[in-house]
């Protein structure tokens, strides 16, 4: 075990320059949350308000549907 220099560190000798927070770390936390919420809800408006009428009437059924006329 070695030994280290000077006395031990606590949290008093410790000097934090002022204005070093890292707002982009801050923003990104909080901001891509909140990016991701409104991004998935603006999907469901859009999923919910879109015309999906153009060609649902003309396109054949995708059902698993018999004719009547083919029952035995």
């Amino acid at each position: 075990m070695g030994t280290t220099r000077g006395g031990p560190v606590g949290d008093e000798d410790i000097q934090v320059p002022a204005g070093r927070t890292r707002w982009w770390v801050v923003a990104l936390i909080l901001g891509l949350p909140a990016l991701l919420v409104i991004g998935f809800l603006a999907m469901i408006v859009i999923w919910l308000f879109a015309d999906d009428s153009s060609g649902s009437e003309q396109g054949p059924s995708h059902g698993l549907q018999a004719p009547i006329a083919a029952s035995w």
